[in-house]
């Protein structure tokens, strides 16, 4: 019960910061038309392809660790955690290159609430990444069957990276798809 506790909160949250995008884009028409024409959407795109393989990654490790099969599950969350390094490495190639352009926080609305949202939501890739690793390190160590409080564990990980994609998926439209 408590993931979803905390998924539903989480949402809460970033339900605040979406509607808060929302409404800018509504007060700073002009700040976001100009703000989504500077962002670099092959690299969006790049992110979103290595948010959902690494969730696909992450569903296959959950049905492996169902069956026992460590090795598969060893890597299906390696395949998952060089996703979401991948993901972390092209977010600091775009912000330096945001920047390297003059598009920081003091720029405008736009850029403002994208490194606030998009920041946050690369600190629960963070997050999520810390917990693969964990993850990672429980499966090694065993050749039995996990017991009931492990795999609760592991799924309550994935529901977490569940999340954090879900996330990216509705960041990726308000920031770099949206006119």
């Amino acid at each position: 019960m408590g993931i979803w506790v905390f998924v539903l909160t989480d949402l809460m949250m970033f339900t605040a910061y979406f509607a808060a995008v929302m409404n800018e884009r509504g007060n700073h028409g002009g700040d976001f038309a100009a703000g989504r024409a500077a962002m670099n959407t092959d690299l969006g795109v790049v992110n979103t392809f290595l948010m959902l393989t690494a969730s696909l990654c992450i569903a296959l490790a959950v049905h492996a660790v169902r069956e026992s099969a460590y090795s598969t599950v060893r890597r299906f969350l390696l395949g998952a955690g060089t996703c979401g390094a991948l993901f972390i490495v092209a977010k600091v190639i775009e912000w330096s290159s945001a920047a390297g352009d003059g598009h920081t926080p003091q720029t405008n609305v736009f850029f403002q609430m994208y490194f606030l949202v998009t920041g946050m939501h690369l600190l629960h890739v963070i997050i999520a990444m810390l917990v693969l690793a964990h993850l990672w390190r429980t499966t090694g160590r065993g050749t039995a069957a996990m017991d009931a409080r492990r795999l609760r564990f592991f799924e309550n990980g994935a529901t977490f990276w569940h999340l954090t994609d879900a996330l990216w998926i509705v960041l990726f439209t308000l920031f770099y798809l949206v006119r």
